[in-house]
């Protein structure tokens, strides 16, 4: 866990009080025995189109991502998700605590960043092994949701980790990130995992 990244998800620049470090301190000891993690990935080589790519079976169209992966001939996709415990974590404070729904909520999105970064540490490692580019994902500029209904069908997300997807694309639970990232490596082969809880060291 990173204080300072949570402190910036709570905008809170400088030095935290006494009561904000120990609130910090109690929420990830909470949140380190209720969720979940799950993560799942597939590398896939990229075939390059007129106006976009093609991973697999999947079509993503759009100039941003074909230009996002330029210098790569592979592509990784992955889904994490910390569970349905950290939504059921925040939504108990909410109304009672809100001061502390927020730092729950800040502390969760610090450790959904470490699985993703987890991840992309799995991914180089291999086997194969990777370099990697710049991990990015739907709902950036230029790389519309809808991409989310292509990596879900890709990835099997849902049977996999239990991720499910709204009418709108946004995931639940709501501590769960899809991304890609550009991937190069000497001796290629296909490689895929899913990983539980046990292998999450926070």
């Amino acid at each position: 866990m990173n204080e300072r990244n949570i402190l910036r998800y709570l905008r809170i620049s400088g030095e935290p009080d006494d009561r904000t470090r120990d609130l910090i301190a109690e929420c990830v000891r909470e949140a380190r025995q209720k969720v979940e993690p799950k993560r799942v990935w597939r590398v896939f080589d990229i075939t390059r189109a007129e106006n976009g790519i093609l991973l697999g079976d999947a079509f993503f169209e759009g100039a941003q991502i074909a230009h996002r992966l330029i210098s790569f001939d592979q592509c990784a996709v992955f889904a994490v998700t910390l569970g349905i415990g950290g939504d059921l974590l925040v939504r108990r404070y909410s109304a009672a605590q809100p001061s502390k729904a927020a730092v729950m909520h800040a502390v969760l999105s610090d450790m959904t960043e470490d699985v993703c970064d987890l991840t992309e540490a799995q991914i180089r490692k291999g086997p194969p092994a990777y370099e990697t580019g710049t991990r990015f994902s739907p709902g950036y500029p230029g790389l519309p949701l809808a991409y989310q209904k292509q990596i879900f069908d890709l990835l099997e997300v849902t049977k996999r980790i239990g991720i499910t997807l709204t009418d709108a694309n946004f995931m639940i639970p709501h501590k769960s990130v899809t991304a890609f990232v550009g991937v190069k490596e000497k001796h290629y082969e296909k490689y895929q995992g899913t990983v539980e809880k046990k292998n999450f060291v926070f």
